[in-house]
């Protein structure tokens, strides 16, 4: 995607959903909620600005996935989420503050 397609998240409130599989099953998932706004880099990339100056790169894979919120109490006052799945052996930002859904 360009920089001129996600022109429109440039400023709007963003969930990035971090999904991690639990015990390699893929029916097993832990999830942690980013809150921030939306920020394209000057090379284009988007990027989630969270409270106290935290960025988190969306990778390139999950752009195709981005989502207008669906009112999913996770996302809170999220306009747009998006879903990025993280490798096994990349752990959350912090894991306390993810959940388990089965």
């Amino acid at each position: 995607m360009s920089r001129t397609s996600l022109q429109y998240l440039e400023g709007r409130k963003l969930c990035v959903v971090l999904v991690k599989e639990v015990d390699g099953a893929p029916e097993r998932a832990r999830i942690q909620c980013l809150h921030g706004r939306a920020s394209l880099d000057p090379q284009g990339r988007l990027e989630l600005m969270a409270e106290g100056g935290f960025k988190f790169s969306v990778p390139n894979s999950a752009l195709p996935n981005i989502l207008p919120s669906d009112g999913t109490a996770m996302l809170r006052d999220a306009e747009y989420f998006v879903m990025v799945k993280l490798h096994p052996d990349i752990d959350f930002i912090r894991s306390d503050r993810a959940e388990d859904f089965a």
